[in-house]
């Protein structure tokens, strides 16, 4: 940054500063010392006490968190505050602006009558606060919106005439809304701080939608990450299994996902896509599907790659380097560290599925990041299911940051980076140790688990009905006692670290919950001896290769 860019920013710092504080601070405290005065000049009886207190404060707080909520939709839709210096480049017409047309002086309307309710000022709220509704009013009127109409001509006049100049109770249809924009604020700070991203692109993403950005995904923060790189409201696909319960649905569905099922098709969720976009929205996309395991970008399906040849409006590609690093799919806590959100120019529509393909190697990124403290290494073993020297299957174990095979005793210890070094002083990327377990089940017929194992079975809910040891043999899926035939699974896909769900073309699924074996293991395994790509293709390349090298 320049310095006449820095010192253009340390201005604008100071303004918003100042203007938070005169507007929130001065001018209530002036409004109430006239109100206060009022009430002495007419003897005015004051409020009770406890009434005052109770009522006020409720207002006060709701008028707080109403003028966040609107500042937030303002700055993310608007790309602006409502600040004279830091005015808004685009027309808001969602969110609170769907409810009113000057939302944020009806919420400081709310926050000044709290402040007279606790001063217990009767000339406050039955004096200066209808006077200062007045005088906003007219002010809006005269001024405000004539300036606005000059700014954005035509498509302001038609939001005047659909909009209501005060207040039209209802609810906001479009976001975001209150919990997303409480939420989206703490999410910045927290990045800023544990996570401080460096972004490049942002001047290729769009002023409004409709629009689709893709990225990688490795880990579970990458959504929080694009949409603080981007600073807009994106509505993200998201698997359905994060809205399964009632606090699930209630919060996911307040951040504008779009849930999805992953284990079937589901057009339904494919038509709520195509309306966000039809209504002008920014929809995120991770193709990929689920997390990386190892960080190596994943193979991306044929039913994903021709959704984005339909989409028919802009792409743009974005790629994350480093959250793998800060939260690998087989950790469960989070370590501070460097993010970097690249946004690509974006592609322009119709789309061939060369130019889609373009698309995903763009974001296509190799694990790499590193954390400011070292990870232990706990949970690997359900990445490195065998041991990556003598390639025994559950051998590996761990503590702090070492790596032993209890085997053959190879070991290893991984760093910040997480490339481990090995007993000879040899260093190797974890995905290239990861990588180098993928044939070893190819020729086995048959498998057992190394713990106990609880199978549940349903479509949308789903409930136990066995639980034992796993074993799979003679194409026929056994849990403790019972048996389950599985011919027919369409889709072999892992939820979290623990769970793997067998898909079937009906709708219907398995899921084996392990206790501590891998499900990734699992899902190589059952792909392979089931033809379920990538895996199963795989295996017809190595036996078109076999009958080559014979004949």
């Amino acid at each position: 940054m320049s310095e006449r860019a820095r010192g253009k920013a340390v201005v604008r710092g100071v303004f918003f500063i100042v203007n938070l504080l005169g507007y929130w601070g001065l001018l209530p405290w002036f409004l109430v010392l006239v109100g206060e005065w009022i009430d002495r000049l007419l003897k005015l009886p004051g409020l009770p006490v406890a009434l005052g207190v109770g009522a006020g404060s409720v207002f006060v707080a709701v008028g707080v968190v109403t003028s966040v909520w609107i500042a937030v939709v303002l700055y993310l839709r608007g790309g602006g505050f409502p600040i004279a210096l830091l005015p808004p480049s685009r027309l808001v017409r969602k969110g609170p602006y769907e409810l009113s047309r000057h939302p944020l002086y009806v919420a400081f309307t709310i926050y000044l009558l709290g402040w007279g309710a606790i001063a217990a000022s009767v000339g406050t709220t039955a004096v200066v606060l209808p006077g200062f509704v007045l005088l906003w009013s007219l002010y809006a009127l005269v001024h405000e919106e004539r300036v606005l109409a000059r700014r954005f001509g035509d498509e302001y006049r038609t939001y005047q005439s659909e909009t209501a100049f005060f207040l039209h109770f209802g609810r906001a249809r479009l976001g975001p809304g209150v919990v997303f924009s409480l939420t989206y604020l703490f999410a910045k700070a927290v990045v800023r701080v544990f996570f401080p991203p460096e972004v490049e692109g942002t001047e290729h993403l769009p002023r409004s939608g409709p629009a689709v950005i893709v990225a990688n995904h490795a880990c579970y923060l990458d959504p929080v990450f694009l949409a603080v790189a981007s600073d807009r409201f994106i509505r993200f696909l998201t698997t359905l299994e994060v809205m399964r319960t009632r606090v699930g649905r209630w919060l996911f569905s307040r951040f504008g996902s779009i849930p999805i099922r992953r284990y079937a098709s589901d057009p339904g969720a494919v038509r709520r896509l195509f309306t966000c976009l039809r209504e002008g929205e920014i929809v995120g996309i991770f193709p990929e599907g689920e997390r990386s395991w190892d960080g190596d970008p994943l193979v991306v399906s044929e039913t994903v790659k021709k959704l984005l040849v339909r989409l028919g409006v802009p792409i743009i590609p974005a790629r994350i380097e480093g959250s793998y690093a800060i939260l690998p799919r087989w950790a469960k806590v989070p370590l501070p560290g460097r993010i970097k959100v690249r946004f690509f120019s974006p592609h322009l529509p119709p789309f061939s599925e060369e130019e889609v393909t373009e698309i995903l190697g763009l974001i296509a990124a190799q694990s790499d990041g590193q954390t400011r403290f070292s990870r232990s290494a706990t949970g690997i073993d359900r990445l490195l299911w065998a041991c990556p020297s003598c390639y025994t299957i559950g051998s590996i174990a761990t503590r702090g940051r070492a790596i032993r095979c209890k085997s053959c005793e190879a070991c290893w210890e991984i760093d910040r980076r997480l490339v481990l070094k090995g007993g000879s002083g040899n260093k190797v990327r974890l995905a290239d140790l990861a990588a180098s377990l993928s044939d070893i089940l190819a020729d086995k017929q048959s498998l057992a688990s190394i713990s106990r194992v609880t199978l549940l079975e349903g479509k949308d809910r789903l409930r136990p009905i066995a639980s034992g040891q796993a074993r799979y043999e003679g194409r026929e899926l056994h849990v403790g006692s019972q048996t389950f035939p599985i011919q027919g699974i369409r889709s072999l896909t892992t939820e979290g670290n623990t769970r793997l769900d067998l898909g079937f073309g009906d709708g219907r699924r398995l899921r084996l919950c392990f206790l501590c074996d891998s499900p990734l293991k699992w899902q190589h395994f059952l792909g392979w001896q089931l033809g379920i790509a990538p895996w199963g293709e795989r295996q017809k390349k190595q036996g078109s290769r076999s009958q080559t090298a014979s004949s």
